[in-house]
Order: C-alpha cells, then structure tokens, then sequence
C-alpha cells in the first residue's frame, strides 16, 4: 500500500509541476500583452489606488489620488503599478490551482477567493507603505522590496495550502483515475 502510494506520489507530482510551470507562464505572458496591461492591469492598479485611498480617508488619513498614485499632503506619494498589483501572486495561485487534479467547481471556488484573500492583502499592503513611507524611506524601500513581496506570495501559498485542506476526499473527488 504504502509503496503503491509513493508510486502514485512519483508520478503525480512532475505532472503537476509540469502543469503548474506551463499556466504560470502563460499567465504571465498574458499579463505583459499590452492589450491586457492597458485594459486589465492599468484599472486594476488604479482601483487599488482609488480603494487604498478612500480607505485611508475613511479611517482619518489626509490623501489624494489621481489615477494610480496616492499622495499625502506633505508631499510623499507612492504609484501603484503593475509589479504592486498582487497580479503576479494571484498568477502563481491560480497555476497551482489549476495545475492540481481536482474539480471544477473547486477550482472555480479556489480561484475565485484565492484572487479576493490576495487582493485583501495587497490593499492593506499598499496602505501600509503609504503610512510607513511618510516616516522613513528605509523602511518603506526595506517593506516595499522585502518584507511585502514575500508576504504576498506567501499568502497565495498558503490560500493554495488551505483550499487543498478543503477539497472533497474520496474517489470522486478529482474524477481522475491513477494513472
């Protein structure tokens, strides 16, 4: 049993990460066409500004926006582009769940909160730059460049992680047969 197990393993996970590698890079093609840069990832970064914004307001903060970047009064701005967008977190989290032998609707479940959870982190990930940028430009290089890319992908690891512990068991469960 336990040797039929790890044959299983052997086979699984190469398909898997043949999978996973193939809609990773597609995605991130896609994401560099510039049909799709100027009419997906453009709003989307300038969304992100705007709710950044009205929640830094909402909460008592001074900011202006004007397209994709969030000014404070004493001068300090941060532009919101392509690389903040937590686009490339949600590409990887979307291969993984694609890539993994399960079922649709799982799939579709996982893609879609996985796109929301990254996205929630990403607008606290914006906010806090901005906060953190207005008292030291140490720090914020230090969280913009480190701390904050790491964390986002580690998030959409740990979504993956999470969705997987959350999948129907069983043998109807990816309506795949060992190969």
């Amino acid at each position: 049993m336990l040797l039929s197990l790890f044959a299983l393993a052997v086979r699984a996970v190469p398909a898997f990460l043949t999978r996973f590698v193939a809609f990773a890079l597609i995605g991130f093609a896609v994401e560099i066409v510039p049909w799709v840069d100027l009419n997906v990832v453009q709003p989307l970064t300038r969304g992100i500004t705007a709710l950044s914004g009205a929640l830094v307001s909402a909460f008592g903060g001074s900011v202006a926006v004007y397209r994709n970047v969030m000014t404070h009064p004493d001068g300090f701005a941060i532009q919101v582009t392509n690389g903040c967008s937590g686009l490339e977190a949600v590409i990887l989290l979307a291969a993984a769940v694609l890539a993994y032998p399960a079922p649709w609707r799982s799939k579709a479940w996982g893609l879609v909160a996985g796109f929301g959870l990254v996205m929630g982190l990403n607008l606290l990930r914006v906010i806090s730059l901005y906060y953190i940028g207005q008292y030291s430009q140490a720090w914020f290089d230090w969280a913009h460049l480190y701390a904050w890319d790491v964390l986002i992908i580690l998030d959409g690891l740990i979504v993956f992680l999470v969705w997987l512990r959350y999948l129907p068991t069983g043998p109807r469960r990816a309506g795949h047969a060992p190969a």
